[in-house]
């Protein structure tokens, strides 16, 4: 093609991302160039034979002919938008156009970016916006939307490529992966690109520790995670460490910790904690171990979670939705953190700081079990665990005329990209409502396999709801505030029996999603209790 050949991108199609998108060994196959955002949530693809995951806030550019898989749907819930494009070269010599081989700009057969906050607060903005029948205005639109993605995708360089541009990461890199092999300096230079001194000189003023002491601290990391995590002897620990020498496992060992291998089991409540979860905190405190601080989004930190963190002496760590603030956990110098990260890329990252202890259940009940196995208080949680059972009988028996005349209960998530469900056979308020408590999911709610589904205005009149559990979803940086105004004024919404019978409840997301632990499952059932006895069938 001549050298003064461009190229321009059509807009074909943008659709909202819907279950097939989250359920496992669906195929995607992608006759056009594509480019997927992601405004919540998180998933595993496979695309092209790589295995990616994607969570909030990411652009996913695909080129046509691409392939994806979904292996596995996430424990949150996917929601985003699915963008079409076609490329045609301009020929400026004949003023003709034709079609355009376009390829990402990582030379890679897809490309992975996190969009900026700006971009996003844009795009949602687009996303929003009421159709008033201009198609005109709508195309430019759509147009507009595409290149503002482009644009992100050519503005910001991936991760290998970043990766490549820096030896020394490269070092790192070669560290994690092959810790429990022999490693020596003059390896992680050649690695890097430069000579041995000059390695440890640049690694120390990066990092304030030669490169082999890093290494060092990353081994004896991992094995406080086995320590912990299983049952396997000092000695099968040091040797998958990278630690042939056991005694010498054992003296690094209590050089860095303070204590030897097996004291350091018995002593894990002593050790300065950071806990990524609020939920996971307050189980913490209830089990009467008190962590050193907790992350935690002030948007969508429950009052009763806040107040009791401030009783106790736990550092708050506030950081934006969806983010763990690498460095401001790193100046905390954590022995020992524990909770669940969004992505494997920050598990990989968080793994550098201290031990992790991740893999957390996403219920209530299994979760205090896991934490009393590792702080050895099974009888306290044992007590706990009756508590909670206590308060679902309870909460049963007042529940009873609901229960009996089979009435349905329906949770609807108004958010600031439309509407979803919460699905009947999901975790945390889900196993709290249709499992426990033993309430009726509307029959046209039951294909919902995610913990919240996609929901249209018609399927909500399908669904037609007995009892409607309202929740305007909190985000930072996005508002449901449009969308909860379009739902009452729709025609469908007085349509359905609960607002003709004034079995509404409005219910917030920083107690029932984000605050459903010990003490917010009985402020819960007190809401439901006090909103839906007074109206219960006879």
């Amino acid at each position: 093609m001549p050298q003064n050949m461009e190229w321009i991108a059509q807009w074909k199609s943008t659709k909202a991302l819907t279950n097939t998108w989250v359920s496992a060994g669906e195929r995607h196959y992608f006759a056009s160039h594509s480019l997927i955002f992601i405004m919540d949530g998180k998933a595993i693809w496979n695309v092209n034979g790589h295995s990616i995951q994607v969570s909030f806030g990411e652009l996913i550019a695909l080129e046509e002919r691409s392939v994806l898989e979904v292996i596995d749907g996430g424990n949150m819930d996917l929601a985003g938008w699915h963008v079409q494009f076609e490329t045609y070269a301009v020929l400026n010599d004949k003023s003709e156009v034709e079609k355009f081989g376009w390829h990402v700009p990582s030379g890679e057969n897809y490309q992975k970016v996190p969009l900026r906050g700006g971009s996003l607060a844009s795009i949602i903005q687009h996303m929003s916006k009421e159709n008033n029948g201009d198609r005109s205005a709508e195309w430019v639109g759509n147009q507009h939307l595409l290149y503002e993605l482009l644009n992100n995708l050519y503005q910001q360089k991936p991760d290998n490529e970043l990766r490549r541009e820096n030896g020394i990461l490269r070092s790192i890199h070669y560290m994690r992966e092959h810790y429990d092999q022999v490693i020596t300096r003059g390896q992680l230079a050649q690695i890097a690109g430069i000579t041995p001194w000059h390695y440890s000189r640049k690694f120390s003023e990066q990092y304030g520790k030669p490169p082999l002491d890093y290494l060092a601290h990353y081994r004896i990391y991992r094995a406080q995670e086995e320590l912990l995590l299983t049952s396997a002897t000092s000695q099968d620990i040091a040797k998958k460490s990278g630690f042939e020498d056991a005694h010498y496992f054992s003296r690094r060992f209590k050089q860095l910790t303070g204590v030897s291998p097996k004291q350091f089991r018995q002593t894990l409540k002593q050790r300065r904690m950071v806990v990524l979860s609020p939920i996971c905190a307050e189980m913490m405190i209830h089990l009467g171990v008190i962590p050193h601080a907790v992350v935690v989004t002030p948007i969508l930190l429950a009052p009763h979670q806040r107040e009791q963190f401030i009783d106790h002496g736990v550092r708050l760590l506030e950081v934006t939705q969806y983010d763990v603030d690498l460095e401001l956990v790193r100046q905390v110098e954590p022995e020992i953190i524990i909770g669940n990260s969004m992505t494997e890329e920050i598990k990989r990252e968080l793994r550098t700081i201290a031990p992790l202890l991740t893999g957390l259940h996403q219920n209530i009940e299994p979760l205090l079990l896991q934490l009393a196995v590792w702080f050895h208080m099974e009888e306290e949680a044992q007590g706990l665990q009756l508590q909670l059972k206590q308060q679902i009988i309870e909460a049963k028996q007042q529940l009873q005329p609901i229960l009996q005349a089979a009435s349905t209960v329906m949770l609807l998530r108004v958010e600031a990209f439309g509407y979803r469900y919460l699905g009947g056979q999901s975790y945390g308020i889900s196993q709290l409502l249709y499992d426990q408590l033993g309430l009726s999911l509307p029959q046209a709610l039951n294909q919902g396999t995610s913990w919240f589904n996609p929901c249209s205005l018609e399927l909500l009149v399908q669904a037609n709801p007995d009892y409607l559990f309202v929740e305007k979803r909190i985000m930072q940086h996005f508002s449901a505030d449009e969308n909860m105004r379009k739902l009452l004024e729709s025609p469908q919404w007085s349509e359905l029996q609960a607002v003709k019978n004034n079995r509404v409840l409005y219910i917030d997301t920083q107690l029932w999603v984000d605050g459903h632990g010990i003490r917010g499952q009985n402020l819960i059932l007190n809401q439901m209790i006090s909103n839906l006895t007074d109206d219960a069938p006879e």
